[in-house]
């Protein structure tokens, strides 16, 4: 895809509900976001690394925070070839969180040219060409995806055409069990909480060794807790997770984050989640 396309695809998406308001830059509510209120400065993309790794002018490795490119050989070649059509453009990053163990700097990057101002991670994920992944970078800083993909799964859009990359439910088990390994959302109600001093564990049947269940390190149940999520507001509730699935007493998949869990019904997360499509919008 060439430039010319590109900029004929953004100026589309700009006359849309979701992407008008990038025109103006608008202020996310960062502030209430730990670490990431960050310095905006000035940069240009050079270019693209096979792996999907950005190649800033500022000699920096960058990857756009909170996402994950399909695995998918074609998918992931049609989201490279997104990324690459920016090759050039003068953008505005900021960092959001330290450098991982391959020296990649976690940013988000907009399109800064003109009147032109267009977010490239929204633009990921809002073509389906991306999945949300907050456990990937800490912290995360773009709630507002959520939504962006919920639209973008319902119109079947990218990688949501194939269904292997739909939410799974708990009583799968045997579906589950052959994606241990890999990338998952999970979808299912909390049968019972089971608290314990390092670990509290979400638990989705009856026989511990076929069931889902969730893992949440004690730091991550704290930080859950003041988001007020607790025992009572789980259980009996439809929640979807999603991360690395992992074979443990069936499989079981550990949260490193809060924004890793939603509630897909009622409560205070509920309203996050329209919360989410206003900032969207």
């Amino acid at each position: 895809m060439r430039i010319g396309v590109a900029l004929g695809f953004c100026t589309a998406l700009l006359t849309s509900p979701v992407a008008a308001q990038e025109n103006a830059l608008p202020r996310l509510p960062l502030k209430n976001l730990p670490g990431c209120a960050g310095e905006v400065r000035q940069d240009r993309l050079e270019g693209m690394t096979p792996e999907g790794d950005l190649v800033l002018d500022s000699e920096r490795l960058a990857k756009l925070s909170g996402l994950r490119l399909p695995d998918e050989p074609i998918l992931r070649q049609q989201a490279l070839a997104w990324l690459k059509a920016w090759t050039g453009q003068p953008l505005l990053v900021t960092v959001q969180g330290g450098r991982d163990r391959w020296n990649r700097l976690p940013v988000r990057a907009r399109i800064s040219k003109d009147s032109l101002a267009f977010d490239l991670s929204h633009g990921l994920v809002e073509t389906g060409l991306a999945i949300v992944d907050p456990g990937a970078d800490s912290p995360f800083c773009q709630p507002e995806l959520f939504a962006l993909e919920e639209t973008a799964r319902e119109r079947r859009l990218g990688l949501w055409a194939n269904g292997r990359y739909n939410p799974i439910p708990v009583d799968q088990a045997d579906r589950l069990k052959e994606r241990v390994g890999s990338f998952v959302i999970v979808e299912g109600r909390v049968r019972s909480v089971g608290e314990r001093k390092q670990r509290t564990y979400l638990n989705f049947g009856g026989h511990w060794a076929d069931d889902f269940t969730i893992i949440i390190p004690k730091k991550t149940w704290v930080q859950m807790a003041g988001r007020g999520l607790s025992t009572d507001s789980l259980k009996g509730h439809i929640i979807r997770t999603r991360g690395i699935l992992q074979s443990w007493q069936g499989t079981a998949l550990t949260v490193d984050s809060a924004e890793m869990i939603e509630r897909l019904e009622g409560g205070r997360l509920q309203g996050r989640r329209n919360e989410d499509k206003r900032l969207a919008q």
